[in-house]
């Protein structure tokens, strides 16, 4: 697949300050529109937050970041079909769900069950529900299950 095109959701500081979700939304659900759009874009998105460069703090732990994904997953949890697999946003977006500021002791504790709880109840009924309307095979939908999976244990892999 040619990666020479693959969109970039940019999300402000701005936008995450205000609360306005209104633009991001619009891109968002724009990949929804059909299942022919659906399957153009399909793990070809990255999404970006910019405007906090000069934070000493990991993106993710910021509070108001956090809150702008979390009210962003309430109303688009299709990342796992749409993200690229080898860029960071959708990492990113899974730790905005895992508790921040915790040893690496904590983190190996915590994380694999709050990561297993955001699966199998959010993300992976709404990926399966676009795989379902976009007419992926079942071998298709287990692929990207498994690649999913991989990505969010072991980071992004190239593309």
């Amino acid at each position: 697949m040619d990666r020479s095109f693959a969109p970039i959701i940019v999300v402000s500081r701005e936008e995450v300050r205000a609360n306005d979700m209104s633009s991001v939304l619009e891109s968002l659900r724009g990949l929804i529109a059909s299942p022919e759009i659906a399957r153009a874009y399909f793990d070809r998105v990255d999404i970006a937050f910019h405007g906090y460069n000069g934070t000493s703090e990991e993106l993710f732990e910021i509070p108001e970041v956090r809150n702008f994904v979390h009210e962003l997953d309430n109303e688009f949890p299709y990342w796992l079909f749409f993200l690229d697999k080898s860029a960071l946003g959708l990492q990113f977006i899974a730790y905005s769900f895992l508790p921040p500021f915790l040893t690496n002791e904590a983190k190996q504790a915590i994380f694999p069950e709050r990561l297993d709880a955001l699966l199998t109840k959010r993300w992976f009924p709404a990926m399966n529900q676009v795989c379902d309307w976009a007419g992926f095979t079942e071998q298709q939908i287990e692929a990207l299950t498994n690649r999913s999976v991989d990505y969010l244990l072991r980071g992004p892999t190239p593309s």
